[in-house]
């Protein structure tokens, strides 16, 4: 077999090969004979047609059929020979074969290029936040337990600061036209935006009333937004006492309001832990893409990649309206590019350091998961932790940690502390 390999790209390739009559001509034969156990001819019966005859009649389709039949084979020995693993289908671009005569053919694919992993084992810096929970956080989430359990009482004498409005809002264009509008807002008046003069021009509103009120827009913006309000209703929420009977009814185990205060500090803590957890991994990610931002990858595996996120959005909001496919494929290939190389990189730290997951790795996990689930529904939750697919889920989390937990033992690690006004400022807030 004669090959020529041309490069393309970093990804692409264009293979010649040819292979002699000599080379094939068995291999012709064998699928002329099989092709001919097909055919009926009037005068012969099916599969009794002369060869010879056979070949006569059909020869060009013959031929078709066998290249058809024949290219995984020749096309893989060719890759085999010239140690190429393509990544995709090969394209057809040339082809030329008739009997007797050797078979060029000539085709296009892609291949992973070639990339060095960063150097991250000489350490790199990573800086990672600790976020510190204020009484304020844990007042306010206080508050939001007693918003949830508040009476609701209507009001019919007019709003005041505090109160709810329900109402249909319309955002107006400069003539008056309708820009957007969204059904059945809940406006706390005295609350940002509806705060200072915005406050003022709804103050005393009931249902039935429409009042149109002004938002700045913000953001180093002069100009406003002009907000038509159509209020169905006026309510007034009545928060229960912050007090030991509260507690109880919010959080039966939790003895007292005290105990109910640490509960919420662990629970803010642990979110903000996994909050902080989460940024780091990002941080560590992207350190390996931009060391890997000059590698190319082929693009049809980056389109794939990038398939694969417009169908997880559908899997998650399935009730959206109909999503232009194309459009959000092409959005999402930077994307796809980076979650490729950031993969790329984790499978090659599994392969050099030789990183496992054993059953005991993911025993660990599921027990650990337990301890957060009520004592007498624990063996069914194991169970359920215990299926094939759970567990398949689980072996590539503990991965995940595993792999980080790695890469993080190389890093110079600055622990950055921060307080509840720049944890706001973080969120825009």
């Amino acid at each position: 077999m004669n090959i020529k390999v041309k490069e393309i790209s970093a990804c692409e390739r264009e293979m010649e090969f040819e292979l002699s009559w000599d080379e094939i001509a068995k291999d012709h034969a064998a699928f002329a004979k099989k092709f001919a156990r097909d055919i009926t001819l009037p005068g012969f019966r099916k599969g009794m047609v002369p060869l010879q005859l056979v070949e006569k009649k059909f020869g060009p389709r013959i031929d078709y059929d066998f290249v058809n039949e024949k290219f995984g084979d020749y096309y893989g020995k060719a890759l085999d020979d010239e140690k190429l693993h393509p990544v995709n289908q090969p394209e057809l671009i040339d082809l030329d074969f008739s009997k007797g005569m050797p078979l060029k053919l000539s085709v296009k694919f892609e291949i992973m290029p070639e990339w060095d992993m960063p150097k991250y084992k000489d350490g790199f810096p990573l800086e990672e936040s600790q976020y510190v929970i204020e009484a304020e956080d844990i007042e306010e989430s206080l508050f939001r337990l007693r918003e949830n359990a508040a009476e609701i009482v209507p009001v019919e004498d007019g709003a005041k600061s505090g109160h709810h409005l329900i109402a249909d809002v319309r955002e107006l264009g400069h003539e008056g036209e309708t820009l957007n509008e969204t059904k059945g807002s809940r406006i706390v008046l005295g609350k940002e935006p509806f705060d200072g003069e915005t406050e003022k021009q709804l103050l005393g509103a009931k249902a039935g009333d429409v009042r149109t009120v002004s938002l700045h827009a913000g953001d180093g913006h002069d100009h406003e937004h002009q907000f038509m309000l159509t209020v169905s209703a006026v309510e007034e929420h009545v928060l229960p006492e912050l007090n030991d009977t509260f507690a109880q009814t919010v959080d039966p185990d939790a003895e007292n309001l005290e105990a109910l205060k640490n509960k919420v500090k662990d629970e803010l803590e642990s979110y903000w832990k996994r909050q902080s957890e989460n940024a780091l991994e990002e941080s560590i990610a992207d350190y390996f893409i931009g060391k890997l931002s000059k590698v190319e990858l082929p693009k049809s595996i980056v389109e794939e990649q990038a398939k694969h996120i417009y169908e997880d959005i559908r899997k998650r909001y399935p009730s959206s309206p109909e999503m232009d496919e194309a459009a959000i494929i092409e959005n999402y290939r930077e994307t796809a590019a980076k979650s490729l190389k950031w993969q790329f990189v984790k499978n090659r730290i599994v392969t050099d350091d030789g990183i496992k997951v054993e059953d005991e790795d993911i025993n660990a996990k599921i027990d650990a998961m337990l301890l957060s689930v009520n004592e007498e529904l624990r063996e069914s939750y194991k169970k359920y932790y215990q299926s094939p697919q759970i567990k398949n889920q689980l072996h590539d989390d503990v991965m995940n940690t595993k792999i980080l937990d790695h890469i993080k033992s190389f890093a110079k690690i600055k622990v950055k502390k921060i307080g509840r006004k720049a944890r706001m400022k973080e969120l825009g807030q």
